[in-house]
């Protein structure tokens, strides 16, 4: 037996899958001798026949080498190329045409581009196993980060978002979406342990959520927590804890739904917003006011955008960040509607893309941590859609991959650097892989 499956394995060229290959072939035929044991042979016997009724190990090497191999997800990158060259035309007729802040932001869209694609392509060769092996090392080390930039970080307008590293600067609430997809390594480590992983598992989720918005980022805690809460509530109908689910899950939404509640009068009374945050709430709900001045602007434009054409309205003059929170807005009013639904339906392609990848993986991490690159792409587009609507407040937004500004650019190549990697597998690991824990585990583990 340990000759033939040897003779097989040397068929199969992707060594991370022959380990788990090995595995269930070789489960397979013990089944096989222990039958043919129970029909009258003796040991030897069995295990000949067992040997040869699994066939010419050369050719049933050959035939799983071309089921167990890499894959590349093609049609993903196809979608990727036309979503970036679609982002760099639009920015450089933006550098072109404007001046100011604005204008270099967006001359700088295809240095952010090509240093996304890099960090890109580094996680699609990573492995997402590795991942989530450290994923405990890492989501610490990205907790630290952001305790950091609270005390040591660039504050604007009373909002600790940035860190100067190497002279440049990095927007930490962009680099801890990060966490979501990381969040799914460290739930996988608890599989298996019922109620005591579960509040491991919740205790995690909560810490991320509470140190962004202390900076404050409100928009990105909540995009986290929405995220996260929906990848925790499939992890218990997966039965990853073995705990009664429909109690479980009702108890989770039910505490989560009333803390943001709670958090925001909370933050509004308790002097923790900046009073131009509070202007911007109070303006919003009364649809009047100065702070209501973007809200009211954006609605105007809607008024009279066309559908294909120009609408005559400068945005560049009336809207902050048009080539960023408000990218919508932009290009319906100087190309038209039809541009803007276009790219939403590019958009919306790429995302039920990436859920779709991580729901038909067989492979239980690889489906957690593409749900969470998944939430992250579908909570911001939608978030950002509603903003440029004016039914959504204006707040710290952005569109992925489109949005002018470095971090969040990275940020969302990044992400689909990882759902890349997932798809790349998913015809190599089985259902469940054993991702070692480092021997760090027992100063960070809770």
């Amino acid at each position: 037996m340990d000759e033939y499956l040897k003779t097989l394995l040397e068929q199969i060229r992707c060594k991370k899958a022959r380990p788990y290959i090995r595995q269930e072939l070789q489960n397979h035929m013990e089944e096989q001798i222990e039958a043919n044991i129970h029909a009258g042979m003796n040991y030897e016997s069995a295990e000949k026949e067992a040997v040869k009724d699994m066939g010419d190990p050369v050719e049933a090497g050959i035939s799983l080498d071309r089921i167990h191999k890499p894959q590349i997800a093609w049609k993903l990158l196809f979608m990727i190329a036309l979503i970036s060259v679609a982002g760099i035309v639009t920015h450089i007729m933006i550098a072109t045409h404007m001046d100011g802040a604005d204008a270099f932001a967006s001359s700088r869209y295809v240095i952010h581009v090509l240093v996304g694609i890099v960090v890109m392509m580094v996680l699609y060769f990573m492995d997402y196993t590795l991942l989530a092996r450290y994923s405990k090392l890492i989501a610490v080390i990205l907790l630290a980060t952001c305790l950091l930039t609270l005390f040591f970080g660039v504050s604007i307008n009373g909002m600790t978002y940035y860190m100067n590293i190497g002279g440049r600067v990095i927007s930490i609430q962009a680099l801890m979406l990060f966490y979501v997809p990381i969040y799914g390594g460290v739930i996988y480590q608890y599989h298996g342990l019922g109620y005591k992983g579960f509040v491991k598992a919740v205790a995690w989720m909560v810490l991320p959520i509470l140190f962004v918005m202390r900076m404050p980022a409100t928009m990105t805690a909540g995009l986290m927590m929405i995220s996260m809460l929906v990848m925790l509530t499939i992890a218990v109908l997966k039965d990853w804890f073995i705990i009664p689910k429909k109690k479980t899950i009702a108890g989770l939404w039910g505490i989560f739904m009333v803390l943001p509640v709670v958090s925001f009068f909370g933050m509004y009374f308790g002097n923790v917003l900046a009073s131009y945050q509070k202007a911007r709430i109070q303006a919003f709900v009364s649809n009047t006011g100065d702070a209501n001045y973007l809200t009211a602007t954006i609605r105007s434009f809607l008024n009279t955008n066309k559908m294909i054409g120009s609408s005559g309205a400068d945005v560049s003059e009336k809207l902050p960040g048009f080539n960023a929170d408000y990218l919508l807005t932009y290009l319906s009013s100087t190309y038209g509607m039809i541009v803007a639904i276009l790219v939403c339906c590019v958009l919306t392609v790429l995302i039920l893309f990436v859920f779709g990848t991580a729901l038909k993986q067989k492979n239980q991490l690889g489906m957690m941590m593409g749900c969470g690159c998944g939430m992250i792409f579908l909570v911001s587009f939608l978030i950002n859609v509603l903003e440029n609507l004016g039914a959504f407040p204006p707040t710290t937004t952005f569109l992925p991959f489109l949005s002018a500004g470095g971090s969040y650019i990275v940020v969302s190549y990044g992400l689909i650097g990882i759902v890349l990697s997932i798809y790349r597998y998913k015809n190599v690991y089985p259902r469940h892989v054993k991702v070692k824990m480092p021997h760090i585990k027992m100063t960070i583990d809770l």
